[in-house]
């Protein structure tokens, strides 16, 4: 059974392959065949390791150049709470706006639990009205 640390490590490596695109495919070695994101409609249609890259294509359809950042970082037993914080250039149409060319960021809080050494489920808090804000004032 890996160790929390081991699961840290783990989660770090999906943030810098799939969702910094260093080598997307890392999620078939980490994420479980039935992963699910709570609160994201596209969860009812995908699970595993195609749920978990396609939550990073659909952003970065969004913000290109996007970039995720590990703020904190930390596990106990089988889960693991990750602070990061997003930010890219608004360059796709989100909540009905069309790109504004914008640097946005994203913070957010998650927590990510672990079966079988393998990433099964994750729970995200984001400031979704924080973002909404950065696209559609002047």
């Amino acid at each position: 059974m890996p160790t929390p640390e081991e699961y840290e490590q783990r989660l770090e490596t999906l943030y810098e392959g799939v969702w910094n695109g260093a080598d997307p495919a890392v999620a078939d070695d980490i994420v479980a065949p039935g992963y699910l994101i709570h609160d994201r409609d596209l969860a009812a249609q995908l699970r595993g390791p195609d749920l978990y890259r396609a939550l990073a294509d659909g952003t970065r359809e969004v913000f290109p150049d996007m970039h995720l950042t590990v703020e904190d970082v930390f596990g106990a037993g089988d889960r693991v709470a990750a602070r990061w914080t997003i930010t890219g250039t608004h360059e796709g149409s989100l909540f009905g706006e069309e790109p504004t060319g914008r640097e946005v960021q994203l913070p957010a809080v998650e927590i990510n639990r672990f079966e079988d050494g393998l990433l099964a489920e994750t729970w995200t808090q984001s400031d979704m009205l924080g973002l909404k804000r950065q696209v559609t004032e002047e």
